[in-house]
């Protein structure tokens, strides 16, 4: 029966998988984006950035250490996305990982959840060097491991990405 479900959800995969490698193959020319007059407003850490533009992460590795029962618990991700351009001011994108997870003694592994988002842009002001982009994305039910705690039902993440140039 699990052999079934695996392979239903890889055959459900193969298809956006396949048009997002033919978006990907366009060539295209590397632009700074982000731009609001003056301002140029980079991606952090921390959150994303308003800019809807094409982009891609192979791979990034973070490593973070958290409280749970018993113990700390180690967490090593190996994460990457994807961020493709349609219009514009829209664009699409897929993301997903890696995780290596130490409970001490214990340790297991698997994929991340997978992600299929949507972002758009909604509002540029360059004389007042403001951006606004409204996303919304899709974690995937059931896409990642349970053992690293990545199988998870599905859900629906909404957010508003914004900055202003401060003189």
């Amino acid at each position: 029966m699990m052999q079934l479900a695996t392979t239903r959800f890889a055959r459900w995969l193969v298809g956006p998988f396949l048009i997002v490698a033919t978006i990907a193959a366009a060539p295209r020319f590397a632009d700074a984006h982000g731009i609001a007059g003056n301002r140029f407003f980079p991606g952090t850490l921390s959150f994303d950035d308003p800019a809807v533009a094409d982009e891609s992460r192979l791979p990034l590795f973070s490593s973070s250490k958290h409280p749970d029962e018993g113990g700390d618990v180690v967490d090593n991700r190996f994460s990457w996305s994807f961020f493709r351009l349609l219009t514009p001011t829209l664009g699409v994108g897929i993301d997903s990982g890696w995780v290596q997870r130490n409970w001490g003694g214990s340790q297991r592994f698997g994929f991340d959840t997978t992600s299929l988002s949507v972002k758009g842009e909604v509002y540029r002001n360059d004389l007042h060097e403001m951006l606004v982009s409204a996303g919304l994305s899709w974690a995937i039910g059931h896409s990642g491991a349970q053992g690293v705690g990545a199988n998870g039902p599905d859900a629906i993440l909404p957010g508003i990405f914004f900055r202003q140039g401060l003189r």
